[in-house]
């Protein structure tokens, strides 16, 4: 029993090392079937190979497509990247004519503070008069005047005067005290 043991592992022994040498005889050697690889700047825009003149069906010197092209390498990377049928929709078409953008009304143009202190107010018996201060200027002013050709003096009352500044057309009061 312990000769059959040994022939049964010489046997099986014997078919491994004959299974392991049978592709270096009858297989062509692994050299001549490694892929180049393939090159970034075709992965982007593929060349075209062409046919020589005897080869294939169609006219001699047809573009081929890089896919058929000596090496079977694919386009775009090797066998396992990433690939994808989607196909980028198309720009929306540009419309003739576009209104021009609207334009941001102004905002409301706003008189400068008054730059006149009130001193005083005297009443005589034609007209009131009232005294102003500006800067180190006095101005004694009645109504329909324009001071410095800025304010007119539109009305005067007991306790406040209406100016109207002349370069925007707004009215502006200024207190004048009370009664007299």
């Amino acid at each position: 029993m312990d000769n059959r043991r040994v022939g049964w592992w010489l046997l099986f022994l014997g078919g491994a090392a004959v299974l392991a040498l049978i592709p270096e005889y009858f297989f062509a050697p692994e050299e001549a079937l490694v892929v180049p690889p393939v090159q970034r700047s075709e992965a982007v825009a593929p060349p075209l190979a062409t046919r020589p003149a005897g080869e294939g069906a169609g006219t001699p010197g047809t573009p081929l497509p890089a896919a058929s092209a000596p090496g079977g390498a694919p386009p775009g990377g090797g066998l396992f990247s990433a690939h994808s049928w989607r196909v980028a929709p198309p720009p929306a078409p540009a419309p003739a004519w576009t209104p021009p953008p609207p334009v941001a009304a102004a905002p409301p143009a706003v008189a400068p503070a008054l730059p006149f202190e009130f001193i005083g107010k005297m009443d005589d018996a034609q007209r009131l008069r009232v005294f102003l201060l500006r800067d180190e200027k006095i101005y004694t002013v009645t109504v329909g005047e324009v001071i410095d050709g800025t304010y007119r003096v539109e009305r005067i009352a007991d306790s406040e005067m209406v100016l109207t500044y002349l370069p925007l057309n707004v009215r502006q009061t200024l207190s004048v005290g009370g009664k007299l």
